[in-house]
């Protein structure tokens, strides 16, 4: 819901909780105004009556239209007016009801005691809340439409500075290294809010350029000793030593290798998380897929296992094509590398999802956390531990869903791609329509 809409609806929301009492109040004041000043005229009428008696006139049965009684009485009571109020009922058939005030007034008039009394109709509650009603609903309809309206109109003005600001981050980009422009404003908070933004933004870029200078200097210096190393052990392998020489030479060059690995991959998952690799355009990810199981189907008879494919044709999707072979070839190394003697690798490609499942040992840690960085499934020696680190980067950055199930004996990888059916089954690890989809 959009700020206006939200200000907008608070305001109505007070509105309506205000005008029942304001209706109230109202009526209220109303009724006693009217009653007063029907109660002032008949004491009035009653005080004229008492100055004709005085000066021996005779009184009609009417004075200025309110109906007039006079009766002698043989004492006078001991407030000098009292004022009633009924309803009085004309026709019953018709519900002719009015509401009738009188005044009664006591006066000593040349040593004889009056009462006087004097009635006259006046306006009905009823009435007085029709009215009311009316009026209300009236002045609500205008005041809902001209809220709504005019907050409309307003929020253009009042809130361009701040739409200009959303614009602007939407289009903000770490790569770019371009420092953000915010639109100027006259409005304290907004001023606030592009100042801090302003701080935040330059400050992201400054600690981006930092972190990437780092990541590429340590990448790069950490290159030479590398080789330094692989070539001095290279040379001693080629002098006179010994078997048990021999096997500690390999071991250090097998942890020069995995060192090395594990530097290209950091570098490649700072990268990631950088956002470096930006989705333009759409690949053919099945031609891609049947290069893969090419390549790595010398290891795969090295090893003797059975490979299994049922890769649909044209499947395309969007994703950079720097990261199509590393993304198959950590899948691929995967399934190949923790797979057991005369094991299985199994794959499947459509339109809606990706499927790689293998043979394998039961993994050492729960399935949630297999995508974590220097998380091992199983005790390989060979593994690093960063490779379905870097496949689950690549599926966040491209919107990828991607699920780790082990079951029967097989470790199984699922990509569902966003514009696939079976997505949102997916994602609710529906068990059922996860086996139908996994079977070749």
């Amino acid at each position: 819901m959009k700020l206006v809409d939200k200000y907008t609806l608070w305001f109505l929301s007070i509105t309506l909780l205000i005008l029942p009492l304001n209706s109230f109040i109202t009526y209220r004041s109303i009724k006693n105004e009217i009653d007063k000043a029907a109660v002032e005229r008949l004491k009035h009428v009653n005080t004229r009556v008492a100055e004709q008696l005085r000066k021996g006139e005779r009184p009609g049965d009417y004075s200025q239209g309110c109906k007039i009684d006079v009766m002698p009485v043989s004492a006078l009571p001991g407030e000098p007016f009292e004022i009633t109020e009924k309803d009085v009922t004309h026709d019953p058939e018709l519900k002719d009801n009015d509401r009738k005030i009188t005044v009664t007034s006591y006066h000593n008039i040349n040593g004889q005691y009056y009462k006087i009394t004097s009635g006259d109709y006046v306006t009905r509650s009823e009435q007085i809340l029709l009215g009311l009603r009316t009026s209300i609903m009236w002045k609500l309809i205008i005041l809902i439409g001209l809220v709504v309206l005019t907050a409309r109109l307003i929020s253009r003005f009042v809130l361009a500075p701040f739409y200009g600001t959303m614009k602007k981050l939407q289009g903000f980009t770490l790569k770019s290294k371009k420092r953000i422009e915010l639109p100027n404003t006259t409005t304290k908070e907004f001023r606030e809010l592009n100042c801090f933004v302003k701080k935040m933004t330059d400050k992201a870029i400054d600690d981006y350029a930092s972190l990437k200078e780092f990541s590429e200097n340590a990448s790069h210096e950490l290159q030479t000793p590398l080789a330094i190393i692989r070539s001095k052990l290279e040379l001693l392998s080629e002098s006179d030593i010994n078997d048990h020489q021999a096997k500690l030479i390999v071991d250090m060059q097998n942890s020069v290798e995995k060192l090395t690995r594990i530097n290209r991959s950091l570098v490649l998952l700072s990268k990631l998380e950088n956002k470096e690799f930006e989705t333009q355009e759409t690949v053919n990810l099945s031609r891609y897929a049947e290069s893969t199981l090419r390549s790595f189907s010398d290891l795969v008879q090295l090893k003797a296992l059975t490979l299994r494919s049922q890769i649909e044709e044209n499947v395309e999707v969007k994703l950079h094509a720097s990261l199509v072979d590393i993304l198959l070839n950590n899948l691929i190394s995967n399934a190949i590398r923790h797979n057991i003697p005369a094991g299985s690798i199994e794959v499947l490609l459509n339109r809606d999802v990706l499927i790689v499942k293998n043979t394998g040992r039961p993994p050492g840690c729960p399935p949630e956390e297999m995508f974590q960085r220097f998380k091992k499934g199983t005790h390989c020696n060979n593994s690093i531990g960063i490779g379905l680190s870097i496949v689950k980067q690549i599926c966040d950055l491209n919107a990828f869903a991607i699920q780790y199930h082990y079951t029967s004996g097989l470790h199984i990888i699922v990509i569902n791609f966003p514009s696939g059916k079976a997505s949102s089954k997916l994602l609710q690890n529906d068990e059922r329509y996860l086996h139908e989809k996994i079977q070749l």
